[in-house]
């Protein structure tokens, strides 16, 4: 006959009880460290910007992996001593101190030095000129002599995107997303707005022989990929300082601008971009992603004709 010993099974319950506590409260696994900075840059409630998006997208494509994006929540100050990456966009005046900027400019519609909240900043490249004068001679800033709006690198990072050896479209409008009721898609056919996605844009942009725009990113795209562009005036939502900041960063002083589709047709496009995109690629703070380093990339001269 079986003999129970009941001090045995009391104390074979009391083990098992123990192992089921310690497995239940045990410490969950931590997560990995965030690799890379979390990445600023101008959104609107309602609405994806394409100049703006632009910025996600090139960090995402240099990195080779996702990025986290910094919530930017107006009245609530950053975290004290949290470092983020500032790109493509006029948005020094979000920044803060130890931020990093990687071809940020100015916006020439906040001139108040009140409004720029850091006193120091890890630049390593900006949109031009007037923007590191800017932050050199107002704010007491240093700043390097390394021009260029990241956008320009899209042909580069990008080789899916190709211009079109025979485009469709003669040309292609593409107003500020504060311009477009002025150019209602019932009266303008050649026409894609700035909140349609980005590569629906970009898409645009490489098969079209000319663009007129009033976006800023509109015209850089298209001079990046060697197509002509002219700047379009029709409203004055946009400060002309940005536009002469990118110009002037691309060796361009002696430009000019439309005040409508009729003269910039007439007018054609400007001269072919004079910036050094090679330092610009490796001006990006690649080490704050480990291990990634820059490719080796050809940046040959970018071409485009001065008239459409």
């Amino acid at each position: 006959m079986l003999k129970i010993d009941f001090n045995t099974i009391y104390l074979l319950l009391q083990a098992l009880l123990c192992c089921t506590l310690t497995v239940c409260h045990a410490e969950p696994s931590k997560p990995k460290p965030q690799v890379g900075l979390p990445l600023l840059y101008y959104r609107e409630p309602h609405l994806i910007n394409f100049g703006d998006y632009l910025s996600l997208k090139i960090v995402e494509r240099i990195v080779g992996e996702k990025v986290v994006v910094y919530p930017r929540v107006f009245g609530i100050p950053p975290n004290p001593g949290e470092k983020k990456l500032l790109a493509i966009g006029s948005i020094f005046s979000f920044a803060r101190t130890n931020d990093v900027i990687w071809g940020s400019g100015i916006n020439g519609k906040i001139s108040n030095k009140k409004d720029y909240l850091f006193s120091q900043l890890d630049i390593r490249a900006v949109r031009g000129p007037l923007t590191r004068h800017y932050l050199m001679y107002e704010l007491g800033i240093p700043c390097p002599e390394i021009y260029g709006d990241p956008a320009l690198l899209i042909p580069y990072l990008f080789p899916e995107f190709k211009k079109k050896e025979n485009p469709s479209l003669d040309y292609l409008i593409i107003p500020h997303y504060a311009d477009m009721k002025y150019f209602p898609k019932t009266k303008y056919q050649n026409v894609i707005y700035p909140t349609e996605p980005w590569d629906r844009i970009i898409n645009k942009i490489v098969d079209s022989k000319f663009v007129i725009s009033s976006s800023l990113h509109g015209i850089i795209v298209a001079e990046a990929f060697g197509i002509p562009a002219k700047l379009l005036r029709v409203s004055e939502t946009e400060k002309i300082f940005k536009f002469h900041d990118y110009y002037y960063g691309t060796g361009r002083y002696d430009f000019s601008y439309a005040t409508s589709v009729e003269e910039a047709l007439m007018k054609g496009g400007e001269k072919p971009i004079n910036c050094d995109l090679k330092k610009l690629y490796e001006s990006f703070p690649f080490e704050f992603w480990g291990e990634k380093k820059p490719k080796k990339i050809n940046f040959k001269a970018t071409k485009s004709n001065a008239n459409k």
